[in-house]
């Protein structure tokens, strides 16, 4: 997959809670958490580098995120529903129960995440490497999607409604209770073992 990386070099050291205070966040690097609660706001978030940041005490609101990597950082519960990111990159991020909800994703990898219970519900996703990750009670529901790679994902329990999944390869994935709709299911790529839990969408009986 042709993935554009973020763009995120000559990064400065800076204070997170200044960069809040200041609402300016562009070519900075962070690396030291916050105490107290915080709302980032109205703001682009340009070619910045998260590094071992808890997000559990920040809301994000009307944020954009252009180049930005969030490495080791605890994104759990974060929401960024109706926003727009592009060449992001999150790695060894925690991310449980994060919402994407109708936003606009380009270019964005996962590696090594733990993003159970994730959110993409009526997403645009176009260029998405997944790699390593857990995704397992993933919701796709009536989402877009142009180009996704998964690599060694859990997708178990994962929801995948009315998501046009073409020529999208799971084969390398774990996909124990997945629930699909034939819409969905139509020209997805699977191995002979994971055929046997599939075949079920298709209303055929064993005996």
């Amino acid at each position: 997959m042709r993935l554009k990386s973020p763009k995120v070099v000559k990064c400065i050291d800076y204070n997170l809670s200044d960069a809040i205070n200041d609402n300016i966040f562009e070519n900075y690097i962070f690396t030291s958490n916050i105490e107290g609660n915080f709302k980032i706001k109205d703001i682009k978030i340009d070619s910045c580098i998260f590094k071992n940041i808890d997000f559990s005490n920040i809301e994000f609101i009307n944020i954009e995120l252009i180049d930005v990597i969030f490495e080791n950082c605890d994104l759990s519960n974060k929401v960024f529903d109706f926003q727009m990111l592009s060449r992001v990159k999150f790695i060894n991020c925690k991310m449980t129960g994060i919402s994407f909800i109708e936003s606009k994703l380009n270019d964005i990898e996962f590696l090594s995440c733990k993003s159970n219970y994730i959110n993409l519900s009526s997403a645009k996703i176009n260029n998405m490497l997944i790699t390593t990750s857990d995704l397992s009670y993933l919701s796709f529901l009536d989402t877009k999607i142009k180009n996704i790679e998964f690599v060694d994902v859990n997708l178990s329990n994962a929801e995948i409604i009315n998501t046009k999944m073409n020529n999208v390869d799971i084969s390398a994935c774990k996909i124990d209770n997945i629930k699909f709709d034939n819409y969905s299911l139509e020209g997805v790529i699977i191995d002979s073992y994971q055929a046997m839990e599939l075949v079920r969408f298709l209303g055929v009986k064993f005996k």
